[in-house]
């Protein structure tokens, strides 16, 4: 099974950066329950402008991984896009 990852991302005033991420692991989540996930994300960090849901692969932890140490502006656009090419985006 493919699980689904929620990723919760601030705006340029955070520099794109995850703020918080949910594992989706049950296959049978409906889409009310998605986005009553991402709403709770947003609650939990009001600073979430966006969340997108994209579906795990191979190499995605290391992309994630990599915006994170490298803490700048550009690694955390670079997995933005990805998240905007191979997601969709929640709000």
């Amino acid at each position: 099974m493919n699980n689904i990852i929620l990723y919760g991302l601030g705006d340029a005033k955070y520099q794109y950066r995850v703020l918080r991420y949910y594992a989706v692991y049950d296959e049978r989540t409906d889409i009310a329950e998605i986005k009553r996930i991402a709403r709770m994300m947003q609650v939990i960090n009001p600073s979430i402008e966006h969340v997108y849901m994209i579906s795990n692969r191979h190499g995605l932890k290391r992309e994630f991984s990599e915006s994170i140490k490298r803490n700048s502006i550009e690694s955390c656009a670079i997995f933005k896009d990805t998240l905007e090419r191979e997601g969709i985006k929640i709000f």
